[in-house]
C-alpha cells in the first residue's frame, strides 16, 4: 500500500483531515470526521468509528457495487443498455469487475489508527473501549473479507497455476505520507488472509453485546453471522455450522425470519425485519442519486405497480430469463426480455412469494421486468438502507455446511425452513432430497433468496462453476482469469513485493 492507498486517511498533527472522507464518499454525511477532533478522547474515537461505518455507503461498496456488480457478472441478470452502466461487467469483459481495493484500504488504515489510539483515551470507560474495539474489528473483518473474496480465489476452489495469493493484511496504521510511501507490502496467502479475518471476528464476538446498538452497528449477533459466512467461503464446514447455530440461537439478537404473509412488507420497510446488519443512510442527502443508487440501478418505478407512471430510476440491470423462470414468473419475452406494448402483458406468478418483488417497470425504451427490493423506502427517491446480513443466510449457510459434513438430515431441515417461509402452501416432501440433488437445491435457494443482493457470483466462484448466460451470450469457465479483478496498477508499479493477479 503506497501513498496512493492511504492518502485519504493520513493523520495530520492531532486530527484527521475530515474533507478526505467526504471526498471519497462524494456525498454529505453526518458521520464524516470533524478535523478538530483528535484520537485522544471519547468524542474523537466515536467520530472515527462513525466514519468507518460511513465508508460502507460508498458506491464501490454497499451503496451499489457489492450488490449490483456481482449480479451483473453472474448468470442471473441482464444490463439492458439504458445507460452504459454495468454493460461491461455483464459481458464479463477484462477489467470490468469489482474495484473496492482503494476504498477499503483507506478505511482499514483509519480503523488501524483508531484501534491503536484506544488504550490511551482517558475519558473512555472499560466498557466503552471494549465496544470500540469490537465494532472496529468487525468492520475490519468485513472490509478484509470483501477484499479477499474479490481479489483472490476462494479456498473451496482455486486454480493453482493462476493463484497469486490473498490480499495485503495490514493491522498497523500510517500517520504520515512518508511512512505510507515507504511501505512495500506483499500479499498474504489466502489462508493467512482468512485467519486474520476470523481473528477479528472472534474478538468481536467476545467484546460486543448480543444486539449492541442495533442493526446499523456491529454486534455479537452480526459477528456470529459474518463468521458463518466467512467460514463457509473458507470451507470450514464445522465452524460455519457452529457460528450459524450460535447466531440462530442467540437470545436478544437482532431481527427474525419473515414468512409468506409478511415477506413483501419486509422489503417495503425502511429497516428490513430480517436484517442483522445494515448500512444506514440516515438522511436523504446521503443517497447516491438517480444514476448509481441501488433503486436507480435496478428499477424505473417510483412505487410498486406504477409502470404507467413517470420514470424515476435508470433500471440498468434487470433479471434475465433464467432467474425469472426459476422464480416462477411467466408472460415475458424470454428472448429479448423487453415488451414494447403499453400496457405490457400480464405476468403470471407461481407460489414462490419472492417473485412478487419483480414486476414490469416504466416504458423507457420498452418495459422490462425489474427488481424492486430498493425503492426509496426511507421516504425519498433513491433513499434506502442496505441490508448486508439477513436471517435466511444463517439457515442456508448451516444447510450447506451440514451437507458438506455428511449431515444431510440437518441440511434438509434447514433447507425446508427457507422453503416453508417462501413458498405459499409448501409441504415438506415425504422423501427427502439427498446427495447432489440436495446441494443443488440449497444453492438454488441461495440464488432465489439473495437475487440482486450480490451473492450469486461468489457461489459460482467458490464452487468452480462456469458462468453461462443466453443474454448476453456468455460461457465463462471458472478458470478464466477475468473472474479475479486487476489489483490497481499503482499498487504494483514500484513495489517489487506486490504480485499482480494472473494475466494482467
Amino acid at each position: 500500500m503506497k501513498k496512493l492507498s492511504f492518502k485519504i486517511f493520513i493523520v495530520i498533527a492531532a486530527g484527521f483531515v475530515a474533507q478526505s472522507c467526504k471526498k471519497q464518499l462524494d456525498i454529505p454525511s453526518r458521520n464524516s470526521l470533524d478535523a478538530s477532533l483528535a484520537l485522544v478522547n471519547k468524542s474523537g474515537i466515536e467520530a472515527a468509528i462513525n466514519s468507518a461505518y460511513s465508508v460502507l455507503k460508498s458506491e464501490r461498496l454497499y451503496g451499489r457495487d457489492m450488490f449490483s456488480v456481482p449480479e451483473a457478472m453472474a448468470d442471473v441478470a441482464y444490463a439492458n443498455g439504458r445507460s452504459s452502466r454495468l454493460l461491461s461487467e455483464n459481458r464479463n469483459q477484462s477489467l470490468a469487475n469489482m474495484a473496492n481495493w482503494a476504498t477499503s484500504y483507506n478505511v482499514i488504515n483509519e480503523i488501524n489508527l483508531t484501534l491503536a489510539a484506544i488504550p490511551a483515551v482517558a475519558d473512555g470507560s472499560t466498557a466503552d473501549k471494549a465496544r470500540w474495539e469490537g465494532e472496529l474489528k468487525f468492520l475490519r473483518a468485513l472490509y478484509f473479507f470483501d477484499l479477499v473474496k474479490n481479489y483472490a480465489y476462494i479456498p473451496t476452489f482455486t486454480v493453482p497455476s493462476q493463484d497469486k495469493g490473498g490480499i495485503v493484511i495490514n493491522t498497523v496504521g500510517f500517520n504520515s505520507g512518508t511512512a505510507a510511501s515507504a511501505y512495500m507490502p506483499a500479499r498474504a496467502s489466502i489462508a493467512d488472509s482468512y485467519a486474520q479475518i476470523m481473528s477479528d471476528i472472534y474478538a468481536s464476538v467476545s467484546l460486543l453485546s448480543n444486539a449492541n446498538r442495533g442493526i446499523s452497528y456491529a454486534s455479537k449477533h452480526a459477528a456470529l453471522a459474518l463468521g458463518s459466512r466467512v467460514a463457509l467461503y473458507e470451507g470450514k464446514w464445522a465452524r460455519a455450522d457452529s457460528f450459524a447455530t450460535a447466531a440462530i440461537g442467540l437470545t436478544g439478537g437482532i431481527g427474525s425470519m419473515t414468512n409468506t404473509g409478511n415477506y413483501v412488507a419486509g422489503w417495503r420497510a425502511a429497516t428490513h425485519p430480517e436484517g442483522i446488519f445494515q448500512v444506514l443512510f440516515a438522511t436523504l442527502g446521503e443517497n447516491l442519486g438517480v444514476n448509481t443508487s441501488l433503486a436507480a440501478t435496478h428499477t424505473t418505478l417510483s412505487a410498486p405497480g406504477a409502470f404507467a407512471g413517470v420514470r424515476q430510476g435508470q433500471g440498468d440491470l434487470v433479471p434475465n430469463a433464467f432467474l425469472l423462470n426459476e422464480l416462477g414468473i411467466s408472460g415475458f419475452n424470454a428472448s429479448t426480455l423487453v415488451s414494447t406494448s403499453t400496457p405490457p402483458p400480464a405476468l403470471t406468478y407461481g407460489n414462490d412469494i419472492r417473485n412478487r418483488l419483480f414486476e414490469w417497470g416504466v416504458n423507457a425504451g420498452g418495459h422490462y421486468v425489474e427488481c424492486t427490493k430498493w425503492m426509496g423506502k426511507n421516504g425519498g427517491p433513491n433513499w434506502d438502507n442496505t441490508v448486508v446480513i439477513r436471517w435466511p443466510e444463517l439457515y442456508l449457510n448451516r444447510a450447506e455446511a451440514r451437507y458438506r459434513q455428511g449431515l444431510e438430515p440437518g441440511a434438509w431441515t434447514d433447507l425446508n425452513v427457507i422453503r416453508t417461509a417462501r413458498i405459499v402452501g409448501f409441504t415438506v416432501p415425504v422423501t427427502p432430497l439427498t446427495g447432489q440433488a440436495l446441494l443443488d437445491e440449497i444453492l438454488r435457494q441461495r440464488m432465489l433468496e439473495f437475487s440482486f443482493e450480490g451473492y450469486r457470483f461468489y457461489d459460482l466462484k467458490r464452487y468452480g462453476l462456469a458462468i453461462n448466460k443466453a443474454l448476453p451470450l456468455t460461457n465463462l469457465p471458472a478458470t478464466d482469469f477475468r473472474l479475479l479483478p486487476r489489483i490497481p496498477v499503482s499498487e504494483v508499479d514500484g513495489n517489487p513485493n506486490m504480485v499482480q493477479n494472473f494475466n494482467y
